[in-house]
């Protein structure tokens, strides 16, 4: 029986030893390689870049002028394409190979190919206006954003400035109207998230736009400064309330609208782009988004009506903007960051944090050139605007 006690007694002994040990010694997660890896390659990109190709890095232009130099000069992030530099697809390939050979750097290749009334490619599948879009079932929306994000993929873009999330609610608005989805928030809400959805099954980035809403005005601003004289509560549950779903579903960038929120904040004719308590405050912290936010177009007279580039593009970014769009001044622009960052005003830990933001998307979207500009050029004649895709379009939206 002594016997039995005493083995009995040695048992609980190494148990307890044993639960002891076990809550002393925490687990160890395990590491996740491929991420690590890529953080690396972010960490290393990011340390090898001088201060000027940093802030080159900030700016998304137009692809204008002599564009080769200015990407060169300026070390820009990325260019945006418009109807009138893309007449055929041949034009369009063989201007975004040129944009690519002259960066060292893989840049953003955007474009505004929402559907309806703003489409910069003409000989691409012709997608109806988002009010249209908004009668169909999620699942069709998604579809339709793999269609577009298929095409805009075989000719070289990276980047769509789309879904816009802006909810229809003013019959007046003369900048939005049949480009939103609808004037119910929730339809809105669950139908740009679906078409986001869309282009990332097609590895295309989007650009939810334009935060935190456009469609409560009666203006234009390009041309003026509108505004919109919601409260805090309306604001949160109506135009708001469709960015919230957008993050939910990895929305890659937002773009910050030029509207004065009076009941975000106060400050007199300031614009969201230029706001510090919306971009940081509510955007950055309060919503929890870690990806890109990104200015609408600076060349608006919404913009250059209050203040000149420099001061524009230093006024973005320290409200919080990582990507100043299109400012009407580039050099002007260019110089005011950089001079702020040398003289200490805009402290180079915050640069970096845009920059690794930018340069962790074009990580995760590479640009996939595998093939001879003439078999991607075949690729994307047999796809772009072909019969299959009118007909799978004309079946997903019947």
């Amino acid at each position: 029986m002594m016997i039995r006690s005493l083995f009995l007694l040695l048992i609980l002994s190494l148990f307890c030893s044993f639960v002891s040990a076990s809550a002393a010694t925490p687990t160890v997660p395990k590491v996740d390689e491929a991420q690590l890896s890529f953080g690396k390659k972010v960490a290393a990109q990011l340390a090898s870049m001088s201060i000027e190709e940093k802030v080159g890095q900030l700016f998304i232009i137009a692809a204008d002028g002599d564009l080769e130099n200015l990407i060169r000069t300026y070390h820009v992030g990325g260019v945006i394409l418009f109807s009138r530099h893309t007449h055929s697809l041949s034009d369009t390939m063989q201007l975004i190979e040129q944009v690519r050979q002259a960066a060292p750097l893989s840049p953003f290749i955007a474009v505004d190919q929402e559907g309806g009334r703003v489409s910069r490619l003409s000989f691409a599948t012709t997608i109806p206006t988002a009010r249209s879009l908004g009668n169909h079932s999620a699942s069709a929306l998604q579809k339709v954003g793999m269609l577009v994000g298929r095409e805009l993929q075989a000719l070289g873009f990276n980047l769509n400035f789309a879904p816009v999330l802006d909810v229809d609610t003013c019959k007046e608005n003369p900048v939005i109207g049949n480009r939103s989805f609808g004037n119910d928030p929730y339809v809105v809400a669950q139908l740009g998230s679906a078409y986001i959805r869309g282009l990332h099954n097609s590895g295309i980035l989007a650009a939810a736009k334009h935060f935190p809403g456009h469609g409560d005005t009666s203006s234009d601003s390009h041309f003026v400064l509108p505004i919109v004289n919601q409260a805090r509560d309306r604001l949160e549950t109506v135009e708001m309330l469709p960015f919230r779903a957008a993050l939910r579903s990895d929305v890659d960038m937002i773009m910050a609208a030029h509207v004065h929120y009076p009941a975000l904040d106060p400050t007199p004719n300031l614009p969201a782009s230029l706001s510090k308590p919306i971009l940081t405050g509510i955007l950055r912290q309060e919503m929890g988004f870690s990806g890109i936010i990104i200015t609408d177009a600076m060349n608006m007279r919404a913009i250059t009506d209050l203040m000149d580039s420099g001061q524009a593009a230093q006024s973005a970014f320290q409200a919080g903007a990582d990507i100043i769009l299109m400012p009407q001044d580039l050099p002007a622009a260019y110089h005011a960051l950089l001079s702020s960052v040398k003289t200490g005003e805009i402290s180079i830990t915050r640069v970096d944090e845009s920059v690794r933001r930018i340069l962790f998307l074009k990580l995760r979207f590479p640009e996939g050139r595998t093939l001879p500009f003439d078999a991607r050029l075949k690729h994307a004649s047999d796809i772009v605007g072909s019969p299959a895709h009118k007909l799978e379009l004309e079946q997903l939206l019947k």
